[in-house]
């Protein structure tokens, strides 16, 4: 039976990576975001290559957008054996006593009760099947404190904090629910911060002891890692280029 897996935030960067490695592995992929044609260009480019993909536009801060995107993914397969929840936002690069208190609420609809309500759908299917594994995007920034990101930081915090509880509260359900921890990887949110002026590339490359920085395909591996694994519920695997380590 091909396995079937649902991936957030699908259409660019590690999300569009995930699904691609998905496919190649056999599985089929359910790709969800904002941009409709960004997600229908995804969806092309695997079923170009002979892969079994599908788009629903959806947008993780709407909890009625939520179950209608696993509502309607549940009604394609029948079964979802694999979530990813890899939408995330950072819109502040600024220090606590200067952030916005509107861009945090922002933020923390997205990063966090995005994946809440994710994962509230995803647990209740998954419950029924007795299986199934969640992989929750988290972060350095969810294990660390970074300078200029303290709104950004507390939402990755509390998705760490969400996939351990639930990870204990569903060990004997069948349902296994693990994290990455990237570091910094070559995607829209880093160059965006970038951009803004809080980082350089190189600055930001020098923090890590391999002074390079990771490409979405390192956290693509990651997350097909624990999707794959029957002993790693709990785990934040951190992909930070030695950063934990030091």
């Amino acid at each position: 039976m091909t396995r079937v897996c649902l991936i957030t935030g699908g259409t660019q960067g590690i999300g569009r990576e995930t699904a691609e490695l998905l496919v190649s592995q056999g599985w089929a992929v359910i790709v969800s975001g904002r941009n409709i044609a960004k997600g229908e260009e995804v969806v092309q480019a695997i079923k170009s290559k002979g892969g079994e993909a599908t788009f629903i536009e959806a947008d993780v801060s709407d909890q009625e957008a939520v179950r209608a995107l696993h509502k309607k993914a549940l009604s394609i397969h029948g079964r979802l054996d694999g979530a990813v929840n890899n939408a995330g936002i950072t819109t502040d690069t600024r220090m606590i006593g200067d952030a916005s208190t509107e861009e945090f609420e922002k933020m923390w609809r997205v990063n966090v009760l995005g994946v809440f309500w994710c994962m509230q759908e995803q647990i209740q299917i998954m419950k029924v099947q007795k299986s199934g594994h969640i992989v929750n995007l988290a972060s350095i920034a969810g294990l660390h404190g970074i300078l200029y990101s303290g709104t950004y930081v507390a939402t990755k915090h509390a998705v760490v904090g969400m996939t351990r509880t639930a990870a204990l509260e569903y060990a004997q359900s069948g349902i296994q629910v693990a994290a990455v921890a990237p570091g910094a990887i070559k995607t829209d949110i880093l160059n965006d911060a970038i951009a803004a002026g809080a980082y350089s590339e190189e600055s930001i490359a020098g923090m890590f002891p391999m002074k390079k920085m990771g490409k979405p395909l390192d956290i693509a591996q990651a997350i097909s890692f624990l999707l794959h694994s029957d002993y790693a519920t709990g785990s934040i695997l951190e992909v930070d280029g030695g950063l934990g380590a030091a």
